[in-house]
């Protein structure tokens, strides 16, 4: 115990801790204010979902204290003070003024301004996260494999924030009878607020529920890749007094095929896949043409149809394009085997859902494709966080290419969820109806195997956010099954697939 006295002492200097218990103190009155007021007593689920994020708050605006316990170099121990004392801050600002002043309902844009200090947050934590995970496992890494780790690293916590989000509404629900409103769905108690004119427009009333959680994702994005670009442009950590303390070290990869001197575009895509490969590609392509043709002729005609088909027909085309990109780029080193799970996946998703109407047809489809893309995916975050270190010719903790990787499923699904939504918004606002590619229309999917949703919504008013928080959910069941799968068998680190360099730890100054 007086260790952890000495080591809390030592860490943090007392003007930080006064400012971290004065923020505390006023989270605690709070809660305790909500606690024993008489919509809580009577039951109110909206103070109840309030009492709910308050706490939570709390409890979490005590996570440096938590991580002095962890032992000596652990990843939560090297973070540094002052990246806590601006999530006490976010968490201060949500709790003490989003809800107990009432701030969330009574100021428009006060939940996108918080959305995107978090947003920046959360790039600057998976920052720090990855400079601590190259000071605890002693290994170079480059600026280039740090950022990819940061950026994925802010997806993970946005999509860990609408999941706490979302669990909590489903309990209460469940609890109760009534479900929370953490998510802010509910278009009843935002009315005659200023939150009752959402962030971007509903189109169609019906998706009220939910534009907050989109709004979230994208404002989120948006601000997160503003951060990324700023510690590109000021690395604080590898410069001045933060200068990373580990030596970067000398062991270069054999150059790849794809950087011979004097290659030709048409002979790259030679020296780096067989004939039988791209005959198998070919013949998918074709009968994606045919698919795409048929769809022209199709009545009614719709002409969301086709352009959906071929914009999968353009992404069946991904490792050509990045073939043709110059040498200096990440993507001159991706492997083939990241296009056969794109083109596999992109077919047996279009045929499914064109041809056989299997996203209202069969209940669990969309489920199972989600989840397959999540399991999916973290290898193609493992084969581009490889193909950096290629380009790079520099070594890497597998545990910061893991953490990457993971990273990199998070950001794709959460950049396929903004994909599906500005479908629909587009096609909403060229026609004046919006489309149903994210599976979020009621009156569509009544009669049909999808009116039962895979997470029972409670509350029919809730049927627009189930298909989006179904499909976060089973991209991290995905995800997590994938990582467990990396950790286990790292397949670029052993065997006839090992990468050609030799991983050695940097040496310790």
């Amino acid at each position: 115990m007086k260790k952890y006295i000495s080591r809390l002492k030592g860490g943090c200097k007392l003007h930080t801790f006064l400012y971290w218990s004065l923020l505390r103190l006023l989270m605690l009155y709070a809660l305790f204010s909500c606690a024993s007021g008489d919509s809580f007593a009577a039951g109110d689920i909206t103070a109840v979902t309030g009492l709910i994020h308050i706490a939570v708050c709390f409890i979490a605006s005590f996570l440096w204290e938590l991580s002095q316990i962890m032992p000596e170099k652990s990843i939560l121990r090297l973070m540094p003070v002052s990246i806590h004392t601006a999530l006490n801050t976010g968490l201060f600002i949500s709790s003490f003024l989003g809800i107990f002043c009432n701030w969330y309902y009574e100021i428009r844009f006060f939940d996108p301004l918080l959305t995107a200090f978090f947003g920046v947050w959360s790039v600057l934590y998976g920052y720090e996260i990855a400079y601590a995970v190259v000071k605890k496992h002693h290994f170079a890494a480059t600026k280039a494999m740090v950022f990819f780790a940061a950026f994925g690293i802010s997806f993970i916590f946005l999509n860990v924030c609408e999941l706490g989000e979302f669990i909590s509404d489903q309990l209460l629900g469940v609890l109760t009878g009534q479900v929370g409103n953490a998510q802010f769905w509910s278009d009843a108690l935002a009315e005659n607020t200023a939150r009752a004119e959402s962030v971007i427009p509903a189109i169609d009333s019906a998706r009220v529920p939910l534009m907050d959680i989109m709004a979230d994702i994208v404002i989120h994005t948006v601000s997160a890749f503003a951060a990324l670009i700023f510690i590109n442009v000021c690395p604080y950590r590898l410069r001045g007094k933060f200068r990373y303390d580990i030596d970067y070290d000398n062991n270069y990869v054999t150059t790849p095929e794809s950087e011979r001197e004097g290659e030709g575009y048409i002979q790259r895509l030679r020296n780096n896949c067989t004939p039988r490969t791209y005959a198998v590609w070919w013949v998918i392509r074709l009968a994606m043409v045919g698919l795409f043709i048929k769809s022209l002729f199709d009545k009614p005609f719709s002409p969301v149809i086709p352009i959906e088909i071929l914009m999968n027909l353009g992404v069946m085309f991904t490792w050509e394009v990045c073939m043709a990109m110059p040498k200096w780029t990440v993507f001159r080193y991706i492997r083939p085997i990241m296009q056969w799970a794109i083109i596999i996946v992109d077919f047996i998703a279009v045929v499914a859902g064109y041809l056989f109407d299997f996203y209202y047809e069969v209940r669990l489809w969309d489920s199972f494709l989600h989840f397959l893309c999540g399991f999916g995916i973290v290898f193609f975050g493992y084969e581009f966080a490889c193909a950096l270190i290629r380009k790079e010719k520099k070594t890497a903790s597998f545990s910061l290419i893991l953490i990457a990787s993971v990273g990199f499923c998070f950001m794709a699904t959460t950049f396929w969820e903004i994909f599906e939504f500005s479908c629909d918004q587009v096609v909403g606002m060229i026609s004046g109806v919006p489309h149903d590619v994210q599976h979020w229309s009621y009156a569509k999917a009544f009669g049909t195997p999808k009116f039962q949703t895979l997470i029972d919504y409670i509350d029919i008013n809730r049927y627009p956010i189930m298909d989006t928080m179904g499909d976060i959910v089973l991209n991290v069941a995905g995800a997590l099954l994938s990582a467990l799968v990396l950790k286990i068998y790292p397949y670029r680190h052993r065997g006839k697939f090992k990468l050609d360099y030799v991983m050695y730890k940097a040496e310790e100054k």
